[in-house]
């Protein structure tokens, strides 16, 4: 059976509500506005931040790029001085080498221009015996008509590469130019003599 109500029973609002509800602000709506002015601080903020940080950064970099610059400026003729003496050292280190290739070369150069005078024929001239880059260079001049000259250069060709002094040092050996000379009867020749 239901309960009848008493006269101390009290109702849910027991004072009396004068707010005017349709005036008031939802509380929603506050909360909203809270959140997008907290992000768009916090979104200033850490660009303001981000700046600083790019600014402090730079003008960092500005000042050791100044000082280096200073340096530079400062050590410059013993930068130049050492350029000097470091072309120096190249140049005697290649001579250096030169002449250690000359020592260790694979054969005895008085050896070998002897064997080189000996095969010779009669018209032909040696100007220059080069050894550099492990190869031999012959060059010289060849005094004979235009219809000889080429055989007679093949024929020499073939002579070092029988010889057995010249055969056992060498294993290609090649005629890459013959030109004809400024006078008539010449022929500047180039043997090639490469080791085994």
């Amino acid at each position: 059976m239901a309960r009848k109500p008493t006269e101390f029973d009290l109702e849910p609002n027991w004072h009396l509500d004068y707010r005017d509800i349709a005036t008031l602000p939802e509380d929603r709506v506050v909360r909203v506005r809270f959140l997008v002015n907290t992000c768009a601080g916090a979104l200033v903020l850490i660009l303001a931040i981000v700046v600083g940080w790019q600014l402090f950064v730079r003008r960092d970099v500005a000042t050791e790029l100044r000082f280096w610059d200073e340096k530079i400026a400062l050590h410059h003729q013993e930068h130049e001085e050492l350029l000097l003496l470091l072309r120096d050292y190249m140049n005697e280190a290649g001579r250096i080498k030169d002449a250690y290739d000359l020592i260790h070369a694979p054969f005895i150069p008085s050896e070998f221009v002897l064997s080189v005078g000996r095969t010779i024929p009669d018209r032909m001239t040696v100007d220059m015996i080069g050894y550099g880059d492990g190869s031999v260079t012959i060059r010289g001049s060849l005094a004979e008509p235009p219809e000889r000259a080429s055989r007679v250069l093949g024929r020499y060709i073939e002579t070092l590469r029988t010889d057995p002094q010249i055969n056992a040092l060498f294993g290609d050996i090649s005629a890459p130019s013959l030109d004809r000379a400024k006078q008539d009867d010449l022929f500047n020749f180039e043997i090639v003599l490469k080791p085994r």
